[in-house]
């Protein structure tokens, strides 16, 4: 009875390192065409970016008190993929400007591009520097495919909340008219 006991726990062993195998290839093949897949998400994600995200601030400028004023914006709405943990030291647009805030965005005509904001004190602008799929998934990671999940994900959950509130109200305002 023991080396069946045995022969069955050798055999588990064994099953267990061909999953291990067959999980580390299976993931190799996913990791190896992020870009491929982040590429597909956007072309999916591209047309609903009008609707669910923002213009970004493009340049402004700050008073003693720390208002701003002359604001000017993005003309194309935009969405966050992805925030640098360590912005770059300058700008590639301009050497003399220092990078504060960095970040992934997904704008509505489907470029992936950095948006790069820098704050000198008197002046706030930005330099936005565009991005292939693969250089958003080397230099942002893969979270990036995520968090474009998680903001049309979030998004739908919205627009559900919202028709159901608006079911609501109608009902109400029928039941009303009765």
């Amino acid at each position: 009875m023991d080396q069946i006991i045995e022969d069955g726990f050798v055999r588990l062993t064994e099953t267990i390192e061909e999953y291990n195998g067959k999980i580390d290839e299976l993931d190799e093949a996913i990791r190896s065409d992020l870009g491929g897949l982040l590429s597909r998400m956007v072309a999916l994600t591209t047309p609903l970016i009008g609707s669910l995200g923002q213009q970004f601030l493009q340049k402004t400028k700050k008073d003693g008190k720390g208002e701003l004023y002359d604001t000017i914006h993005y003309d194309e709405k935009m969405i966050i993929i992805g925030r640098a943990e360590e912005p770059v030291t300058i700008r590639p647009d301009d050497m003399t400007r220092k990078v504060d805030k960095q970040f992934c965005v997904l704008t509505e005509k489907g470029l992936i591009a950095e948006l790069m904001f820098s704050d000198d004190g008197f002046i706030i602008d930005s330099y936005l520097n565009p991005l292939t799929a693969d250089e958003a998934i080397d230099f942002y990671g893969p979270g990036v495919i995520y968090m474009l999940y998680r903001a049309l994900h979030d998004y739908a959950n919205l627009e559900e909340e919202l028709i159901h509130s608006l079911e609501m109200t109608i009902a109400f305002i029928l039941d009303e008219k009765k």
